[in-house]
């Protein structure tokens, strides 16, 4: 009889010992709190409204592109493209947003602190661009006058970001600075015959979510939506101005490694 008891209480200690060692063996939530560094890359494409504009002798209809009148040579006034003609001048595409799109991509690199489930954190980024469009103008017989060329060939921003995390998932939203490198070029038939390149600054928003892959190894997908002002290009008080804005919406998928 005291055999089984000491047998039962053996066993007893035994299994509750190889309970607590389960306990103990059972994984600890993931920290994001720390440095990260991330190579990221996604498409982008013009974030304008589709609002038509019209060049005319009396100037500009207004719109998210817009042509002053001295440009379409209103009145006989000699403008940049139609020297002297009075006959409107009309986007070929039919908007007013030039339809940027293509490839971005480049490097990340944050820190995040973590208070329970929430974490916060700074990010910058630096991206190549490769975001295109052009658009013609045509006169009022729907000849082809010129061309209007717009591109944003570099990025970056500065954000703050703001997440809740789930253990490995860390859905978040982020904003901040944003910056670029665009440029707006005017054609006539002949070539170019007016040029702006400039750095512009303006501000991103949106949201994402991370993925601990391993103990370091991080994924990312990521949505945002970046306005950099305007860019004009030509002489308005001379032969004519185009300004047009410079908005975009992306998305990216990236790697990180976390410290």
């Amino acid at each position: 009889m005291l055999k089984r008891v000491l047998l039962v209480m053996v066993a007893a200690i035994a299994f509750g010992g190889a309970v607590k060692a389960a306990d103990l063996a059972e994984p600890m939530a993931f920290d994001w709190a720390g440095a990260s560094i991330g190579l990221q890359g996604g498409y982008a494409w013009d974030g304008g409204d589709d609002t038509e504009t019209t060049c005319s002798t009396g100037g500009s209809s207004g719109g998210l592109l817009s042509v002053p009148s001295d440009f379409c040579g209103g009145g006989g006034s000699g403008g940049l493209l139609l020297a002297g003609r009075s006959a409107d001048v009309t986007l070929n595409s039919g908007k007013g947003s030039i339809g940027l799109e293509g490839f971005v991509g480049g490097l990340n690199a944050g820190y995040a602190w973590q208070m329970d489930n929430v974490v916060l954190g700074i990010e910058g980024d630096i991206e190549f661009a490769g975001l295109k469009g052009d658009t013609d103008l045509v006169d009022d017989t729907g000849a082809k006058i010129g061309k209007i060329d717009k591109e944003i060939d570099w990025l970056g921003s500065l954000r703050l970001r703001a997440g809740y995390a789930f253990d490995r998932v860390l859905p978040y939203v982020t904003g901040g600075l944003a910056v670029g490198g665009a440029d707006l070029s005017l054609h006539d038939l002949n070539g170019k015959v007016a040029e702006n390149n400039d750095t512009r600054w303006g501000w991103t928003i949106g949201a994402g979510l991370d993925y601990a892959l391993t103990d370091n190894l991080t994924a990312r997908v990521e949505y945002r939506y970046t306005y950099l002002g305007s860019i004009a290009a030509g002489d308005e008080a001379t032969s004519g101005e185009v300004e047009s804005d410079l908005s975009f919406h992306a998305v990216r998928a990236g790697l990180g490694w976390h410290f």
